[in-house]
């Protein structure tokens, strides 16, 4: 779980930034083959990079103060609370509704292939002038996927039908449907994302661009051609997988067309921001795995950290990260309950009105058994010793790994003692909370007469 988020979060960042960069230097430009490049690009990295293990980008040593402390266990004098549970649920909650959006998503692109696969089956594949082109009844707007060019058999025969074909070559020789089934794969991946949506609009816009120019190269007059985007414009989008005609962002296609070309200087920013765009990613989103050393200063019961990049040591080295933590058997909802059936509220501390929280910290071993289990911070009133009885108790743990390799891996955690209002007592009439003492009796003058 952890690994997937980080994982969306590097992800989620990349793309951001670089939509950033995007936005900022490059969308105004003419260098529409440029623009598409970079947006795939930054498509392509943002669903790949964080999956590698960049550790040679940043070899020099790193230096933090990093423990992995469990979630508490809250110890009543009459039952046991895990507040662990309870963010376990909300851990469960956040990855039903996640897989739920990837159900969703995925659901509906297989619907777009299959409602193109209808078509394609309803209306079979006819060979014009060296071209695979279906012949559609419905209202939809020219548009092609891959090597197929839908058109409505109405406008087979009109006057500007070379301009529409000429444009969905462009879109087939070009292989735009390979860059939408890539948004289609980005956005089941990061459906939550907002910055997904603005990629599919922009990447879409340049598809349309590119394509408008490279009818224009054909000599075709700019006039007729803008005109007959504008006739074009009320036709049906059959789905987000295809590239239509009749796009919309018309007035902004129109511009772009009768806009001059970018000059020298458009082309020099291009070169020097796309390198340091994803050199800027590559900085926010690398993590380093770090390895720390921790030990616990006796005296003042504080736990210190020395990390550095790991490196294969001998077996006493002592991890607090590691790239596989290590797993009580059968997961938290099990530790959950060993410590409910095991742990007790010291007789001595409830009697006392002692409560507050312990932290207790212990070592996995690289064979899963329990070790150095020491009080960090205690409470007494048998509280501290009744935390460490139960964890020396624990049975072993699936060990933790780094590269593969079984290690010893620190935890800390804290056991919060808590005597609920059903523990308070009553003296003498008198009605005390734990830890507080009687009032005093009352001055003897005040006292009543015994007659």
């Amino acid at each position: 779980m952890n690994e997937l988020v980080l994982y969306l979060l590097q992800s989620g960042i990349s793309l951001t930034l670089l939509y950033g960069v995007y936005w900022i230097f490059l969308r105004k430009d003419t260098f529409f083959l440029v623009n598409r490049t970079f947006l795939v690009a930054s498509v392509m990295f943002s669903l790949l990079f964080p999956l590698l293990q960049l550790k040679w980008i940043f070899p020099a040593e790193v230096t933090s103060t990093y423990y992995v402390v469990l979630d508490a266990v809250t110890v009543n004098a009459t039952k046991i609370e895990t507040t662990f549970a309870k963010n376990l649920t909300a851990m469960q909650v956040l990855l039903v509704v996640y897989l739920t959006g990837i159900a969703i998503f995925t659901i509906r692109f297989i619907f777009q292939l299959m409602q193109l696969a209808f078509l394609v089956y309803k209306n079979g594949i006819s060979k014009h002038e060296g071209l695979r082109i279906v012949f559609i009844d419905s209202n939809y707007s020219p548009f092609s996927f891959f090597n197929l060019i839908f058109i409505n058999r109405k406008e087979i025969n009109q006057q500007n039908i070379k301009e529409i074909i000429t444009h969905e070559q462009v879109h087939i020789r070009q292989n735009h449907s390979a860059d939408l089934i890539l948004l289609e794969i980005m956005t089941i991946v990061q459906w939550f994302n907002p910055f997904v949506w603005f990629y599919r609009t922009s990447l879409k816009s340049v598809h349309e661009f590119l394509a408008d120019q490279g009818v224009l190269l054909k000599g075709y007059n700019p006039v007729n051609y803008q005109n007959l985007l504008i006739g074009q414009y009320m036709g049906i989008q059959v789905n987000d997988l295809t590239n239509n005609f009749n796009h919309s962002l018309l007035k902004k296609r129109i511009t772009m067309m009768t806009k001059s070309k970018s000059n020298y200087f458009a082309k020099l920013k291009v070169l020097l921001v796309t390198p340091v765009a994803f050199f800027l990613v590559v900085a926010f989103t690398v993590s380093p795995v770090v390895k720390t050393v921790a030990q616990v200063d006796k005296q003042t019961q504080k736990v210190e950290a020395k990390s550095q990049s790991p490196q294969d040591g001998d077996q006493n080295e002592l991890f607090t990260v590691v790239e596989n933590m290590p797993k009580f058997p059968g997961g938290e909802e099990a530790r959950a309950k060993f410590f409910a059936e095991n742990i007790k509220y010291p007789e001595a501390a409830r009697k006392a009105g002692v409560q507050g929280t312990c932290y207790v910290t212990f070592v996995i071993e690289a064979d899963g058994s329990t070790s150095n289990v020491k009080v960090l911070r205690g409470i007494g009133g048998g509280c501290d010793e009744e935390a460490v009885r139960v964890i020396q108790s624990m049975p072993k743990w699936e060990p933790g790994t780094q590269r593969g390799k079984a290690v010893r891996v620190q935890f800390n955690m804290p056991v919060k003692f808590s005597l609920g209002e059903g523990d308070k007592k009553v003296i003498e009439g008198y009605e005390i909370k734990p830890g507080t003492l009687p009032p005093p009796p009352p001055p003897p003058s005040q006292q009543p007469d015994k007659k």
